[in-house]
């Protein structure tokens, strides 16, 4: 049933997960010709791991089918992520720290906004690219880039959802949409997500003294 709702979720606008609470109809397990996935999965990973193998990989692929799910390296990140919730907030904390000792004020700009090639930006900026190369986990770009900080004029999904189109396919739409959904989950999984995110949110960013996190120049939509 999981396994459905999440791919649900993240490959259609219809499905509201949390509403739900990831309930979905399924036929009987004997049924289904991919049953033994399922048992796979159950028998490989607890059920906090096996929510944060389902996470991570219709993050990444929406419309995946529960055999990706079950590949070793897919079943080893579900259980790495599982281990960062239960490390509280100490895993965030420490990568923070070194992501606060590599991104100096210089770069933070280009790291949120993308770079200027021949005075237009790029379509994606390093962050998104961390993402996608999973250097930047999905739960601390999700404190990083969810979080609006009126201290320091920024709102980095309200920049991108004025860029680029409602319903892009390209750029930073799609993994705008996607991170929010995984924040709703994270908050459903993890209790005092949204407590604890927000403090460390406004403590990274605070300490960028005396740096506007808004964008260097205005810029027309990227896609107009």
């Amino acid at each position: 049933m999981y396994a459905k709702s999440y791919r649900l979720y993240f490959s259609t606008e219809g499905y509201n997960f949390i509403k739900y609470k990831g309930h979905v109809s399924t036929p009987p397990l004997i049924k289904q010709r991919d049953r033994q996935f399922y048992y796979r999965l159950s028998t490989k990973l607890s059920d906090t791991q096996i929510h944060a193998a389902l996470l991570l990989t219709y993050f990444f692929k929406p419309k995946a089918y529960i055999a990706d799910v079950v590949a070793p390296n897919v079943l080893q990140d579900g259980m790495t992520f599982a281990s960062r919730a239960e490390n509280g907030t100490s895993t965030l904390g420490n990568e923070l720290y070194a992501l606060r000792k590599k991104l100096l004020p210089t770069h933070v700009d280009e790291w949120l906004y993308g770079a200027f090639l021949d005075e237009q930006r790029a379509s994606l900026p390093t962050c998104i690219e961390g993402i996608i190369s999973r250097e930047l986990m999905v739960d601390l770009a999700c404190v990083l880039l969810l979080i609006p900080q009126s201290a320091h004029e920024y709102h980095w999904s309200q920049y991108w959802e004025q860029r680029e189109p409602t319903g892009s396919a390209f750029g930073v739409r799609p993994w705008l949409t996607r991170l929010r959904k995984a924040d709703q989950l994270l908050n459903w999984q993890r209790p005092a997500w949204r407590q604890y995110t927000h403090k460390l949110s406004k403590m990274f960013w605070a300490s960028y003294q005396g740096l506007s996190l808004a964008p260097r120049q205005e810029e027309p939509q990227l896609f107009a």
